[in-house]
Order: C-alpha cells, then structure tokens, then sequence
C-alpha cells in the first residue's frame, strides 16, 4: 500500500512523459537530430539514426538550467568537457515542434531543485515596485525594466536572451545599491567555477531606486538566506 501510494504521490507531482523533436547543438561536432523527452525521471536524448546511443541525465545530474526561449534550453551535467579544460559539460537542445511551456519549466527546474536561469519572462501582473534601466556590460548594454514583486525580481528586455527571472529564495544571493541611481543583482546562474559564486548583474536606473524599499528587499533577503542556511 506504501508503495502504491509513492507511485501515485510521484505521479502527481512530476511532469508526465512529454517529447519533444529536437536538435542537439553542438559546438565542434556536426549537429545531432533527435527526440528530447521529459518524465519524472529526467530528461533523455534519443539521436536520430541506426545504432545511436541514447544520453541519459537524472534530475540530481543536472547542475544547471537554462531556458534560453521558448524553444531552447541548455543543461549542464557534472561531466566534464574534453573540449572546454575541465569545465562541466554542457548540453544545448532546440526544440522542432512544441515549445518549453511555463508550467513544464517551472517543473524540470522545481525537480533539479538547484538556482536556474530564466530567459523568458513576462512583466509581472503585480509588481511592487518597476524602474526602468539600462543593463550595464562591458560590452554593449541593454534597456529594459526591472520588476520586484514579492517572491521574484524580473529584468524584462526586448532584446533577445538578455530578460531574466530571479527567484529571492532561490536566486539570488544579495542587492546592492551605491547610489540611488545604480543597482546591482548578485545572482547564482550557473557559471562555471570551483567556488560557487554568483554572477553581478549591474543597472543603470533611469529613476532613483526608493530607499526604504531597498533596506526592506535587503532585509527580506537576509530572513531568506538565514532561512535557508544550514550554519544559521
């Protein structure tokens, strides 16, 4: 009874089986063409042709992931890559048909159960607070709008791949503020380093942040991550 009601309990809260037609990009080899499939148990890639062996990832293999758009996303195992110095492997699929919906998103992410990327986002229906600013890089920026509600900060930008979706208590480590005029978002993204440190993502804000909703973000990070911590 016990182990039917695990079976029902997995059931109902993991993705059923979707599959998807897909190509397996890559960066120094011929691209591969496919069937990307999805289930409670992780994510597959079956290559086309005879005698193709298929790739496997556990959702505790996957380091990271990243929804690039609607119809592309980027995994990275814990393998490490002959062509890149040690670094993890990593994994780029484009889907043919269908696209990575929300809710499926939302899923693989929830069962990986680690900081992911976000690329393709919405301004949020409620939001707390929204400035408009520029995405300061070293080279070239991008202009868009920051978006804080109460469980998220969102940078949503009309130019391709640059949005973001941050989770507070997944996401993002900390904010920073020099001046009323700048804003940064220190934010675990999946970069490949020893020590896990997060990336620094820099705005320019075309109106000046609103201090008391800076100390009270800073404040609700920090019961966040004492919440989350293990040496609190």
């Amino acid at each position: 009874m016990k182990r039917l009601l695990l079976i029902l309990i997995v059931c109902t809260t993991s993705p059923a089986q979707t599959s998807f037609e897909a190509i397996w990009k890559k960066a120094l080899r011929p691209d591969r063409s496919g069937v990307l499939r999805v289930d409670h148990h992780g994510l597959s890639f079956q290559p086309s042709g005879k005698d193709a062996s298929e790739r496997f990832w556990l959702y505790a293999d996957i380091q990271h992931v990243d929804r690039l758009n609607a119809t592309e996303i980027e995994i990275r195992s814990y393998e490490d890559s002959p062509w890149r110095l040690g670094l993890d492997r990593r994994y780029r699929f484009v889907l043919k048909d269908g696209d990575l919906g929300d809710d499926i998103h939302r899923e693989i992410v929830r069962l990986v159960g680690k900081p992911a990327t976000n690329r393709l986002v919405s301004p949020p229906a409620q939001a707390e607070l929204e400035l408009p600013v520029k995405h300061l890089r070293q080279r070239g920026g991008s202009h868009g709008t920051l978006y804080f509600t109460a469980d998220r900060i969102v940078y949503s930008s009309s130019e391709p791949k640059r949005s973001r979706e941050w989770m507070l208590d997944r996401d993002v480590d900390a904010v920073w503020s020099s001046d009323p005029y700048r804003l940064e978002v220190h934010a675990f993204d999946g970069r490949d380093r020893y020590l896990r440190q997060p990336t620094t993502y820099r705005f320019a804000l075309k109106r000046p942040l609103d201090r008391d909703f800076y100390q009270r973000l800073k404040m609700k990070l920090y019961d966040l991550e004492r919440g989350r911590s293990p040496l609190k």
